[in-house]
């Protein structure tokens, strides 16, 4: 049997461990709005809900999935990385090479 990740309504089937909203509601975002998808731990609980076939393969998988969702690098570690990248100035190869040593080391200090 091949494994799946559970529907949104399996998974607004059990109450939310992150932010505690009951089963059939949907999670709740830390703003105070409605999240477009449930909580990470919410879909991990879906998949080993009592009641339901415990399918070892499907809860292996559901956990590597959710782990490589945890490793993406996050929106804000993304705009800091390119606003570091664009602070840093950009000069053409002849002003490289006929800058000084003294210049090319305050340019790479800041």
């Amino acid at each position: 049997m091949k494994a799946t990740q559970p529907t949104l309504k399996q998974q607004s089937s059990v109450a939310c461990p992150t932010c505690g909203v009951a089963a059939g509601k949907r999670c709740i975002l830390v703003a105070g709005g409605l999240r477009n998808e449930p909580h990470s731990n919410r879909k991990l609980v879906a998949v080993e809900a009592p009641g339901k076939e415990k399918n070892q393969e499907a809860i292996m998988k559901s956990r590597a999935t959710l782990r490589k969702e945890k490793e993406r690098e996050s929106d804000a570690a993304v705009l800091a990385r390119l606003r570091k990248e664009l602070a840093k100035p950009h000069f053409t190869k002849s002003v490289r090479e006929n800058a000084t040593k003294k210049q090319i080391a305050s340019w790479n200090a800041g």
